[in-house]
């Protein structure tokens, strides 16, 4: 299998799992590859994230289609799956799609991540 374009970077700020996903988030690629990891985290019992979009250079329907069905999973999970730092295109594409208003957006990664607290 070839190397995906998308980069998944992973850190973890107390029981928040930030994902820094750099590249192109597009079919059957970089939408494969997060949602792989979206489901390793799960079987990890990790159920809070923040996906840090700052650094996607591309994402088509099927990238944002999958951020959308992993939103569904992990909530179905008890979680929740909050978006930083989203460029204006992926802002446009969402809004397009009529999906935006699904998501928690956010402007940077901290404010994502102490948002958690607030919802106990």
């Amino acid at each position: 299998m070839a190397e995906s374009k998308l980069t998944i970077q992973e850190r973890h700020d107390g029981d928040v799992t930030v994902l820094a996903l750099a590249g192109e988030m597009t079919a059957d690629d970089g939408d494969l590859a997060f949602r792989r990891c979206i489901h390793d985290l799960l079987d990890q019992g990790r159920t809070k994230f923040v996906v840090d979009l700052a650094n996607v250079t591309r994402i088509d329907s099927a990238g944002i289609g999958m951020l959308a069905a992993k939103l569904k999973t992990v909530k179905g999970k008890g979680g929740n799956l909050r978006l930083a730092r989203i460029t204006s295109r992926g802002q446009r594409l969402l809004s397009v799609m009529k999906i935006l208003m699904a998501f928690e957006t956010f402007e940077d990664e901290a404010s994502a991540v102490k948002s958690f607290s607030w919802s106990r």
